[in-house]
């Protein structure tokens, strides 16, 4: 039986996600919609620093379990988690502006950008599947899905490609 990597389960949760997202935006049913932008970008970044960063899922101590979050790698202290959004747009920008990842040509180029230029997510919160959804508007759905579209492309093309290129 093959093993899934945990790069790869992000990698279909994303595309699961962003799908999911689609269908109820264009239902109109935006708070779940909202959520689920979110998620497909969280898991897209996530696939996205394990392929290509010093971002691991790898045990803590040797001889032990997998993390069930990924964590970035301390020489001493305590690990650094990768939440949920928004930190883990922060966390991405941070990770790609420690130079950990391989950058190369236009995608590479364009997530950097993309990290930095705008925060779509500031206002998103994992907590908000516990409100009842009235603060949800179509401006911040609208461009949470198009956020999403640009780094689930850019996932795709790192797929493709191996590298982001």
């Amino acid at each position: 039986m093959t093993q899934t990597s945990a790069e790869d389960h992000y990698a279909g949760a994303a595309l699961r996600h962003h799908s999911d997202a689609v269908y109820l935006h264009d239902d109109g049913r935006l708070p779940n919609a909202d959520h689920h932008f979110g998620f497909a970008v969280e898991c897209a970044l996530k696939s996205l620093m394990l392929r290509y960063t010093r971002v691991t899922v790898a045990p803590v101590r040797a001889g032990g379990q997998p993390t069930k979050k990924p964590y970035i790698p301390r020489q001493a202290g305590r690990q650094r988690y990768i939440e949920h959004l928004p930190e883990a747009w922060s966390d991405a920008g941070d990770v790609i502006s420690d130079a950990t990842l391989l950058l190369r040509g236009r995608t590479g180029g364009a997530l950097s950008a993309i990290l930095a230029a705008s925060a779509p997510f500031a206002t998103w919160s994992v907590h908000d599947r516990y409100k009842d959804g009235s603060s949800v508007n179509e401006a911040d759905v609208l461009a949470r899905r198009e956020a999403s579209v640009r780094i689930l492309g850019l996932h795709e093309q790192a797929l493709i490609d191996g590298v982001l290129t």
